[in-house]
């Protein structure tokens, strides 16, 4: 998928008003993703779970491993999800509902010395 059209990206549901996320990620994630940020337009009252089901149906077996543990939706350990700099742990988890123009992080935790 392109950068243009990925920048243009929504998820088509009717009957309800849009609204615009702003996704960042980095390394691994970012060469999936083809970019470190994009934005994507979804329904309004959508949760950081539908945002991440659109994008395992978007980026698929590319994606899916590097967040979910195997055959499972519970998302990696060492994944932070963030909505607006706040861990979604300390919010509603994947229940957490998006607004528009809010920032969604997808952060692996990098260890080392």
């Amino acid at each position: 998928m392109s950068a243009t059209k990925l920048a243009r990206s929504s998820i088509r549901l009717s009957g309800k008003a849009v609204i615009k996320v702003k996704i960042y990620t980095i390394l691994t994630l970012k060469q999936i993703l083809g970019q470190r940020e994009f934005e994507v337009s979804i329904q309004e009252g959508s949760t950081v779970k539908t945002l991440l089901s659109w994008m395992i149906q978007t980026w698929g077996d590319k994606l899916s491993p590097h967040l979910f543990q195997p055959e499972s939706d519970r998302v990696l350990p060492h994944i932070r999800l963030l909505v607006n700099g706040r861990d979604i742990q300390f919010l509603n988890g994947v229940e957490t509902v998006l607004h528009d123009g809010d920032e969604f992080s997808i952060l692996p935790i990098l260890t080392g010395g």
